[in-house]
């Protein structure tokens, strides 16, 4: 039966979950920098002024005061009291942080990329077929044309590589796509006899399906002779 892998379902979590974070910095960037950040600096403008107005006509003894001028130092000075806790004018890093780094990194640049690092994993497919015919995205090569499989960081990063023809090398990713266990199983025990299981789990490895078969066995075994011994005491 061919071997067929496809993307990991943890992979798929990741990049999606990495575009809709980006995606929500992206928003929260744009609304600070257009809405929220103005607003600020329209309130503190305010501020500003009604601090001036009130400053000079408070300098007016009360009975000199018009009536316009009352009316203004008065508006000026709810004002202040209502805004008392208003923050000062952003500065301009504030306005460059929102637009380089949330609106434009997270946003404009972020989102696509993991958006395409899915469509781009989506797309690739590794595949082996009966007669040992190996399809990836560099090619299709019959069985005849692989010549080894490096394992070198099969175990510490999920990678093997499928040699072709003694010197092109293409990289199976664990991480990235399921089935890859099975393909490259199929290749070690083909060019590195006996090190490897079925899951391409070093022989012996307690994790492997093949470990946990052979001690399932032998309890069973273990199960079976002991009630076969039970019984024959019973019987003698």
């Amino acid at each position: 039966m061919a071997i067929e892998t496809r993307i990991q379902r943890r992979q798929t979590i990741q990049n999606v979950a990495y575009a809709v974070i980006c995606l929500g910095l992206g928003l929260y960037g744009w609304y600070d920098y257009s809405i929220a950040y103005p607003a600020q600096d329209a309130i503190a403008t305010q501020k500003e002024a009604y601090k001036s107005t009130f400053d000079e006509l408070v300098k007016i003894p009360a009975e000199e005061r018009t009536t316009e001028q009352q009316s203004k130092l008065k508006e000026a000075d709810e004002f202040l009291i209502t805004h008392k806790e208003a923050p000062s004018k952003r500065e301009e890093y504030d306005y460059a942080i929102q637009l380089w780094l949330f609106i434009v990194g997270c946003g404009v640049l972020g989102t696509p990329w993991f958006v395409w690092a899915q469509w781009q994993l989506s797309r690739k497919r590794f595949r082996l077929d009966d007669d040992g015919t190996f399809h990836s995205p560099e090619g299709s090569f019959p069985a005849s044309r692989i010549t080894g499989i490096d394992m070198s960081r099969w175990m510490s990063k999920s990678i093997a590589s499928v040699e072709v023809d003694g010197a092109n090398r293409i990289p199976l990713d664990d991480f990235k796509y399921k089935g890859v266990e099975d393909i490259v199983a199929h290749f070690a025990a083909r060019f590195e006899p006996g090190k490897w299981t079925s899951d391409a789990r070093p022989i012996g490895d307690p994790k492997s399906r093949d470990t946990k078969r052979q001690l399932e066995a032998e309890a069973a075994a273990s199960a079976a002779s002991s009630t076969s011994d039970t019984e024959r005491g019973a019987r003698d």
